[in-house]
């Protein structure tokens, strides 16, 4: 039992990890929760600091992955073969052409980084989707970074496989 509490709980930080694509909603977000994080700390309430502590991170990750992909085309081929490129607007739009004879296109309005390990801004592995869970079904697609190489690959549950490198230019029409 205590088990299946911690997984809901485990599910819904992750969850809350996914911040929707307009970066001042990001910014003040990121900002309302150091303020908590201060006033829980100056308050003497320990666990409870720790926990926003963790909630601020998990911010300032996505919002720093999302200043990265925001504004940008990536082209190139993901790791299973398959011809890329997919756009990314800073007001929420998105689009994808993936494949080659026949090119599924997809695109949409909003946007959001979900399930992000990050571990530097030079060194994280995203899903990027339209919807924060990925029971609610959607689009969704994976992207890393290692130093100055970008990624792009397959979201699949909770991880990213078939990582191909793309290149990163700036997007037209965003």
């Amino acid at each position: 039992m205590k088990l299946i509490a911690l997984a809901s709980v485990a599910a819904l930080t992750l969850v809350g990890a996914a911040i929707p694509a307009q970066a001042a909603s990001t910014t003040t977000t990121c900002t309302a929760l150091k303020a908590k994080v201060t006033k829980a700390a100056k308050s003497g309430k320990n666990a409870k600091a720790k926990r926003l502590k963790q909630k601020y991170r998990s911010c300032r990750s996505v919002a720093s992955i999302r200043s990265q992909l925001a504004n940008y085309t990536f082209t190139g081929m993901r790791g299973d073969g398959q011809a890329v490129s997919i756009t990314l607007c800073d007001s929420g739009a998105w689009s994808t052409q993936i494949g080659s004879r026949p090119v599924a296109t997809n695109s949409g309005t909003t946007w959001l980084v979900r399930y992000p390990q990050y571990t530097s801004a030079s060194k994280w592995v995203t899903q990027v989707a339209d919807k924060p869970d990925r029971a609610q079904g959607g689009w969704s697609v994976g992207f890393a970074r290692d130093g100055n190489a970008f990624q792009f690959g397959i979201a699949s549950f909770d991880q990213v496989t078939s990582l191909g490198s793309v290149t990163r230019s700036a997007a037209t029409g965003c």
